[in-house]
């Protein structure tokens, strides 16, 4: 028992300390089915009247755990009515004095209450609610401090019963429950020092969600106080609710080490406590009495083990209690995170973790690191050590990419050390695996795939059924999906079978640009080689209003000339390609497709034939004797040159020949093996006797039962049997004994016989344990590091800027445009030359045009467009010049143009 071993702990250490010890609780009561006698069924909440099942199942529970305090949930207010209720009955019955029922002042459930009992009395007891003028709480959480003896660390003790339901307007309320618990902890002036308790039934199921308004749904009455501000996050952890003060979260179990606190399975009932309970030495354990055993096991217990069924009987919830000490005071640790949001898949240091201690140690002090969630984020390093004479270590926090599209999921990291209360803080992980979109034309979406680890498709990419194989380096021949290459370094892999195989992204433009023209690319890679096998072929396609445009640049066709078996790293190729022409608005989303296309031929398919299955005795008259033959695909002989040739041990010669073309065509498995089967009365038992089978004359096999013997005639003349290693006997059940082949492959060498007993003839089909599969011709191929970039179309004529000699269709080449020093990418940023005629004497020509800085403008005149002469040569300022030039009395016509130059 706890208090027995943690006596004796301090003993050994030669000085006499008095701990100060209690046990807690916590146990929702309801819902339990009651079958009545109209047998209706229906679900009941409360405690019910001494003398029923619920109350004498409940009693009993909570004798045997004999806790010091208990909080109860789901207390049907009837429960409590009344000089003397039921509680007040159990109560007395259990040697509680002491009880605190909560009130159902201003909440949304006035039926079912939480209540305390008690050995000791309470100095002081409330009940924690909304803010006067609002509606926020389901049932109100009462909150006591118990004055426990031989202490004046006495500890406060809050229950909750947080609203049920996976609803979005439950999780809202949750959330706020969970707002209001926290604000009246931080009202406490309590610190990490301090003795408290919080536990209950939660509800923490379903989801994370961040809410930014009200949700639908909430009741009418529901009125959210002012001082909580949206947007307000529901979470499924109950720590990321707790910041000043913290909390520590335990982890009961039951004697079989699980963690349900439910029937169903799910984990809803918790204990919370402050860092002060969680330093000292403390054990906890959830009761089910189907595990109720012996004395010996969990937590010691009052009385005699119950009989299994009280628990399931008492609720549908069950208790879970635990040995605190209250009085020993020890020096915190204090944990930081260098960020407490981040995303999925972030580089190695993006988030440290560090462990410090309120004051350097002469010795070096040993820290231990541990996470809720291994799988979203872990230390690199669990097991810290800060020196001597140094307060502080760190550890790298990695937090994968897991490829799967989900909420925000909030982790757990706590440092625990001998001597030292523990310190924990809570890391929110944003998913990383939403659909793909452009958010800004310019926008480049890139896939590498680091951290993929092949178990399953990498949302958000969709790919057709099959089964993944995990991270492969190509040494694996079994077909199917997986990650080629490493964890650090994934893709998506293929080994096909027969069949076409697709992988495809979505993207989705969000911009409010219109996209007219994209550049893909990605790398083609195999991993695996079959030399001489199929030119398995990699096509790819846009998909846009479900309309495929295949892209025969980013076509990748397999080596079939590399060596067999894995390529050690993989062998790369780049593919790219500009698609332009394309009208994709705002909203609107596109595909990118990719199939691996198998390629004809190639590999050698297994052209055995042989005996699979035969049946020959059984307990009585013999029934239902039957001998199976399997033919293979690459078998390309005629099915009448098969014979089966029966003999007889005793002398060696044939009693039966069977053509196969008699027998009846069962399953033609997966691999194109076809198996046949053929009933045949009156085949002998054996000691010994055997059966050959013939191909055109040639004996294929000759097997025998119960012994090995010589042939005298037929086929088999001269040649010794083989025996099968197993057999038959007359004690074996009528349609249920039989001997055949059992493992995975293709030819007669791959399996290995076997005796079935207990299991159905299966004259036709596969025999159990068998499986048919013929050698993959196919090669290891690798879709990895995609990239699609939205490229400009300024002028959007369907050519990206990248290719278009006209970025802004005004006309003017952008080569002309940078000359000019005009804005290639503006249709209103033109050179423009204005030419007026000035008629008054003298006759003159004003030329106007702007300039920019660096150019040199050269205004030439011709008379006839054939010779052209400088006619005034200007520096560019920046500014728009003006320049006259006189005309001759004689002149009828002149031409002017600009010759511009640069640096």
């Amino acid at each position: 028992m706890f208090r027995n071993v943690y006596a004796a702990l301090f003993l050994l250490v030669g000085t006499l300390v008095q701990a100060v010890e209690f046990r807690a609780a916590t146990f929702n009561i309801g819902a339990h089915l009651v079958i009545p006698a109209s047998g209706s069924v229906y679900f009941d909440y409360g405690l019910g009247d001494p003398g029923t099942p619920d109350f004498d199942n409940v009693l009993a529970v909570l004798a045997r755990i004999n806790a010091d305090v208990v909080a109860l949930q789901e207390i049907h207010s009837a429960d409590v009515a009344g000089n003397a209720d039921d509680v007040d009955a159990l109560a007395a019955a259990l040697g509680y004095p002491y009880i605190f029922v909560s009130p159902t002042t201003n909440t949304f459930d006035t039926s079912l209450r939480v209540i305390f009992l008690s050995r000791f009395p309470f100095l002081t007891s409330s009940a924690i609610g909304s803010p006067a003028g609002t509606k926020e709480i389901t049932r109100l959480f009462p909150a006591v401090r118990v004055d426990v003896p031989g202490t004046t660390r006495d500890p406060l003790m809050v229950a909750a019963h947080l609203k049920s339901g996976t609803a979005s307007e439950d999780r809202f309320r949750r959330a706020v429950e969970m707002r209001r618990l926290t604000d009246y902890l931080a009202t406490q002036g309590l610190t990490a020092d301090d003795n408290y308790i919080i536990m209950g039934d939660f509800n923490l199921s379903s989801t994370n969600k961040t809410f930014t308004t009200l949700p639908t749904g909430l009741p009418s009455t529901f009125a959210l106080g002012a001082d909580i501000v949206l947007p307000i996050t529901y979470s499924t952890n109950p720590l990321s609710y707790f910041s000043n003060p913290s909390v520590y979260r335990l982890d009961p179990r039951q004697i079989n080490n699980s963690a349900a606190t439910y029937q169903s399975g799910s984990v809803i009932d918790l204990f919370l406590v402050s860092p002060a309970i969680a330093g000292r030495p403390l054990a906890t354990e959830i009761y089910n009495s189907l595990l109720d055993v012996s004395n010996i096991n969990g937590l010691a217990k009052s009385g005699s083990p119950l009989a299994s069924g009280t628990s399931a009987t008492a609720s549908d919830h069950y208790a879970l209690f635990g040995d605190f000490e209250l009085d020993a005071d020890f020096p915190n640790l204090s944990i930081a995170l260098s960020t407490t949001t981040v995303a999925e898949g972030v580089a190695d240091g993006a988030v440290m973790l560090t462990v410090s201690l309120p004051a350097t140690r002469a010795t070096a002090l040993n820290v231990n690191v541990s996470t809720d969630d291994l799988a979203t984020a872990s230390p690199i390093t669990a097991s810290l050590t800060i020196p001597a004479g140094s307060v502080s270590a760190s550890t790298v926090i990695r937090v994968p990419r897991n490829f799967i599209q989900g909420e925000q999921r909030s982790v757990t990291f706590v440092a625990s050390a001998s001597g030292y209360d523990p310190a924990g803080i809570v890391l929110q992980v944003s998913d990383s695996d939403s659909p793909y979109a452009f958010t800004a034309a310019g926008q480049t979406i890139s896939e590498t795939f680091v951290g993929f680890d092949g178990t399953h498709f990498p949302s958000p990419w969709e790919t057709a059924s099959g089964v993944w194989q995990g991270i492969d380096t190509g040494s694996s021949a079994v077909s199917g999906f997986r990650t080629y290459g490493t964890l650090g370094d994934g893709s998506i892999g293929i080994l096909a079978d027969t069949a076409s195989v697709t992988a495809s992204m979505r993207v989705t433009n969000q911009s409010m640009a219109l996209l007219r023209a994209l550049q893909i690319s990605f790398t083609a890679e195999q991993w695996r080689a079959v030399f001489g096998g199929r030119t398995d072929t990699l096509t790819v396609e846009l998909l846009v209003n479900g309309v495929a445009t295949p892209l025969p640049q980013l076509a990748f066709a397999a080596s079939t000339s590399m060596p067999s078996g894995p390529i050690v790293g993989g062998v790369s190729s780049s593919r790219t390609a500009v698609v332009s022409g394309l009208t994709i608005y705002p909203g609107s989303s596109f595909d990118l497709r990719f199939t691996l296309v198998p390629g004809m031929g190639g590999g050698v398919l297994p052209s055995d034939v042989f005996l699979n299955e035969i049946h020959y005795d059984n307990d009585g008259a013999d029934s239902g004797e039957f001998i199976e033959v399997v033919v293979s695909p690459g078998y390309t002989g005629a099915i009448s040159n098969i014979n089966i040739l029966l003999y007889n041990g005793s002398n060696g010669a044939t009693y039966g020949t069977h053509a196969l073309s008699s027998f009846v065509a069962g399953t033609l498995t997966q691999s194109m093996h076809q198996i046949y089967s053929k009933f045949i009365p009156g085949i002998q038992n054996g000691d010994p006797d055997g059966v050959a089978l013939v191909i055109g004359g040639v004996v294929k096999q000759f097997l025998s039962y119960k012994g090995v013997f010589l042939a005298t005639n037929g086929s088999a003349t001269g040649i010794t049997s083989s025996d099968l290693g197993v057999a038959q006997t007359t004690t074996e059940v009528v349609g249920q004994a039989s001997l055949g082949l059992t493992g995975i492959g293709g030819s007669y060498s791959d399996f290995r016989w076997k005796k079935f007993s207990g299991l159905p003839h299966s004259p036709g089909q596969a025999n159990s344990d068998q499986t048919f599969s013929v050698p993959l011709s196919g090669q290891g191929i690798a879709i990895d590091n995609v990239s699609i970039t939205f490229l400009i179309d300024t002028d959007l004529d369907g050519i990206p800027d990248m290719v278009d000699l006209d970025d802004d269709g005004d006309e003017s080449s952008d080569l002309d445009e940078v000359t000019f020093g005009t804005d290639s990418l503006d249709r209103n940023s033109r050179f423009v030359m204005s030419l007026v005629y000035l008629s008054t004497e003298p006759r003159s020509a004003r030329i106007t045009f702007p300039t920019a800085t660096g150019r040199t403008y050269t205004v030439e005149s011709s008379l006839d467009l054939a010779v052209w002469t400088s006619a005034r040569t200007e520096a560019g300022t920046g500014a728009v010049n003006v320049v006259e030039f006189p005309l001759a009395q004689t002149e009828k016509r002149r031409f002017y143009r600009m010759r511009v130059t640069e640096p």
